[in-house]
């Protein structure tokens, strides 16, 4: 009978490997400052408009637009790999973007 415990051990480390690696279905991007967000694929190639970013973004000078987008999407992916569903963007005084998981 010591093998009907092992059973279901090996069935329940089987179940829980298959929950955490699934992946996430998509990441909502949300900027420090403002109340707007974007919601990018984790699964399918993104490409949001230059005008989205600018508007999510807060972003008045439009040279930098293509490279925030860039590192938009850098930044989406990173938080797809590593499971964060909801990512707060900071962008800093001379425009990189750095990201942390978003408090509820």
């Amino acid at each position: 009978m010591r093998t009907a415990p092992l059973v279901a051990l090996a069935l329940t480390i089987a179940a829980m490997g298959a929950a955490t690696a699934q992946e996430l279905a998509t990441v909502e991007v949300r900027a420090e400052e403002g109340k707007a967000s974007m919601t990018l694929s984790c699964k399918e190639p993104n490409n949001p408009s230059l005008k989205e970013v600018d508007r999510v973004l807060m972003i008045n000078d439009p040279a930098e637009s293509a490279s925030a987008r860039t590192r938009l999407l850098e930044i989406a992916s990173e938080a797809c790999a590593q499971n964060q569903a909801k990512i707060q963007v900071s962008r800093g005084a001379s425009g990189s973007l750095t990201w942390k998981p978003l408090e509820s």
